[in-house]
């Protein structure tokens, strides 16, 4: 069976965005890259909220991976947008993601069903607390960056939750970013 990742950004007070939606008080190390590319190797899907959808879609179509290492993983694989609102979604020159506009958990279960690489995800808090209020998510990459934003958006937000966490591993980067990754600890 796939697993579901989760992998974001998060500041230091639990915030993976800022107020309106920014990002700019986040810091980036290219060795992030090299801690990623097990994550995009064993991975063949990229599920996102809308949100996330278009802020990608707007980025990542015209890129190459000479532009970015990472555009290749995100243009090529596998994408799927849950979306209650969006008709269409597409990705440039690229293969349109499949759209998923309801039973967003029974739908994100038969994905796991299906045969092949796991599922990973980025933003798109809340799609990550639906999945997670379901028991659908597996594995948290928490890249924390050393930034206190005071305000913004959660990706665990008004929700009841409590899973308990096994950590894998902690990375520390350049800039006092440090990579978390935990699995559930069922």
């Amino acid at each position: 069976m796939k697993k579901i990742i989760v992998s974001n950004l998060v500041s230091a007070d639990g915030f993976y965005e800022g107020t309106d939606k920014d990002l700019s008080a986040f810091k980036f190390d290219p060795r992030l890259y090299g801690v990623m590319i097990p994550a995009f190797d064993r991975s063949d899907t990229i599920l996102m909220g809308r949100g996330t959808y278009e802020f990608f879609a707007s980025y990542w179509p015209t890129k190459t991976k000479s532009d970015d290492p990472a555009a290749d993983f995100m243009n090529q694989y596998t994408k799927v947008v849950i979306s209650k609102t969006l008709e269409k979604a597409p990705w440039g020159k690229w293969e349109e993601p499949i759209l998923i506009k309801s039973n967003v958990e029974e739908s994100v279960a038969k994905l796991k069903q299906q045969p092949g690489k796991d599922i990973i995800i980025f933003g798109s808090g809340e799609l990550i607390s639906t999945l997670s209020k379901a028991d659908l998510i597996d594995e948290y990459r928490f890249i924390v960056n050393p930034v206190i934003l005071g305000n913004g958006r959660r990706m665990f937000e008004q929700i009841e939750l409590k899973h308990s966490l096994k950590l894998n591993s902690a990375i520390v980067l350049n800039h006092g970013l440090v990579v978390l990754d935990y699995e559930r600890d069922k």
